[in-house]
C-alpha cells in the first residue's frame, strides 16, 4: 500500500476502489447475476468510453477473440496473420476456429507487429490480420489499414493491454473492424475477469451478440423485462456472456479509471527520466508520434552484451532486492505445442527471438508510489554498477 513500508515491490497489486465495493454488493443482494442491466450499463459506459458505436461484453478477452473471429467467418483452410511475440491467446481462438495462424516478425522497437513483414505474409487464403497492441502501444494502423485495403483483408486487433490508447484522436476500434479488451484482474481497467468486443459495423456487432449467447437472439434478461419466453438461435454460439457481478466490478473501476490513467503515465515516465542514463545497458519503450500509449506494461530490453549476466539471472538479483520482475512474452514459437504442431522455428522470426531473449518487465500499476519506482530504479543501478561490463 501507498505510504507502509513493504517488503517487496510485486509486479502487480490491484486494489478495488470503494465504489466498486458498494456496485457489487448492491448487485450480490440484487438476486439478479446472470446478464442484466449492469451489463447493458457496462457496454453503455464502455463503448462512450472508446468513442465507438457497438460494445458487447464478453466472459474474458480470450471469448472476444474466439467470438469475432467466428463473427468474420475464420474457418478451415482460411488464415490469420498474427504476431509470434504475444499471450498464447491470441494465436490459440484462431486455432480454434480451424483457420491458420501465420506468424509476421515484430518491429525491433515497438514490439509490435511489423507491417512490411505482414505484407510478405499474404497469400490466396489470408482473410485477416489480427494485430496486438503490445504493453498498451498501438500498432502502425495506417500501414496495416492499407495492407488490409489492398488486399480486401479484415482488420481485426487484440487490445487487451491498449484501453487507454489512442492514435491521434482516434481510438482503436475506431482504426479497424473489430477490437477485443481485456478486464483480466491485471490490466488497466478490471472485472476480475471479463472482456469487451468493439466495432464500428452493425452486422458484426449483431453477429458477436448473438454468437456470445449460444446464438440465442434474445437474453434471458430481455425475455424476463418483456414477459415472455420466446426466443429463437440463429447460429451454433458460445458461453461466452458477461455475468452481471463482473460488469458491476468494471463500473465500479471506471470511476477511478481516468485517474489511474494519468498515473500510469507518470509512473513510465518516472522510468524513462530515471533508466536513461542507462542507454549501453537497456532500451526503454519507445512510443511513435502522434499516438497515446496505455502504459499496460513497462517492459525493458537488456543489451545483453553489455552485461555478464543474462535476463533471468538480472530477475533473480531485481527480486534478491524485493523487486519482482516479469517476462511479456516468451515468443509462441518457444513453446512445446507450437513447435511439434505448427512447425515454427525461432530463425525465421529474428526480432521476436530477439526480444523473448532479452524483456524484462517492471512493476507499473496505479498503487506503485514514486517511491518505489525510485526503489526498482535504484536496484537496476545496483545491477548495472555490479554487473554491468
Amino acid at each position: 500500500m501507498p505510504g507502509k513500508k513493504r517488503k517487496q515491490i510485486p509486479l502487480f497489486d490491484l486494489q478495488l476502489n470503494d465504489a466498486t465495493i458498494r456496485k457489487v454488493k448492491k448487485t450480490l443482494e440484487s438476486g439478479w447475476l446472470t446478464p442484466g442491466q449492469h451489463v447493458i450499463d457496462f457496454e453503455k459506459e464502455i463503448s462512450r468510453l472508446m468513442r465507438v458505436r457497438y460494445a458487447t461484453a464478453v466472459s474474458s478477452a480470450t471469448d472476444g477473440l474466439r467470438v469475432m473471429l467466428r463473427a468474420i467467418g475464420a474457418e478451415r483452410n482460411r488464415e490469420i496473420i498474427t504476431t509470434p511475440f504475444t499471450f498464447v491467446a491470441t494465436a490459440g481462438a484462431i486455432i480454434e476456429t480451424g483457420a491458420t495462424p501465420v506468424f509476421a516478425d515484430i518491429d525491433p522497437a515497438t514490439l509490435n507487429i511489423d507491417p512490411d513483414e505482414v505484407q510478405r505474409k499474404i497469400t490466396k487464403n489470408t482473410q485477416a490480420i489480427l494485430a496486438v497492441d503490445m504493453a498498451g502501444c498501438p500498432v502502425d494502423y495506417h500501414a496495416l489499414n492499407r495492407i488490409a485495403d489492398d488486399n480486401s483483408l479484415v482488420l481485426l486487433s487484440d487490445s487487451a493491454h491498449a484501453i487507454g490508447a489512442s492514435v491521434g484522436k482516434l481510438t482503436i476500434p475506431n482504426m479497424c473492424d473489430g477490437s477485443v479488451l481485456s478486464f483480466y484482474s491485471t490490466k488497466n481497467l478490471t472485472c476480475g475477469e471479463g472482456g469487451m468486443i468493439l466495432t464500428r459495423h452493425k452486422v458484426l456487432a449483431e453477429k458477436v451478440r448473438r454468437l456470445s449467447r449460444h446464438g440465442i437472439t434474445k437474453s434471458t434478461f430481455d425475455r424476463a423485462k418483456k414477459s415472455s419466453w420466446q426466443y429463437d438461435v440463429t447460429d451454433s454460439g458460445y458461453k461466452a456472456n458477461m455475468s452481471e457481478v463482473h460488469a458491476s466490478i468494471g463500473l465500479g473501476q471506471l470511476k477511478s479509471f481516468g485517474k489511474d490513467q494519468i498515473k500510469r503515465a507518470k509512473i513510465a515516465s518516472r522510468y524513462v527520466k530515471r533508466l536513461s542514463c542507462f542507454a549501453d545497458y537497456m532500451e526503454l519503450p519507445h512510443t511513435p508520434k502522434n499516438i497515446t500509449h496505455g502504459w499496460h506494461l513497462f517492459i525493458l530490453r537488456l543489451k545483453l552484451s553489455s552485461w555478464k549476466i543474462d535476463r533471468d539471472t538480472f530477475i533473480r538479483r531485481m527480486a534478491d532486492r524485493s523487486v519482482q520482475c516479469g517476462v511479456h512474452y516468451i515468443p509462441l514459437f518457444e513453446f512445446t505445442w507450437y513447435k511439434r504442431h505448427l512447425g515454427l522455428k525461432a530463425q525465421y522470426y529474428p526480432n521476436a527471438t530477439y526480444a523473448g531473449e532479452r524483456v524484462v518487465t517492471l512493476p507499473l500499476y496505479p498503487a506503485l508510489s514514486m517511491r518505489e519506482v525510485d526503489i526498482v530504479c535504484d536496484a537496476i543501478a545496483e545491477l548495472v554498477e555490479t554487473y554491468g561490463k
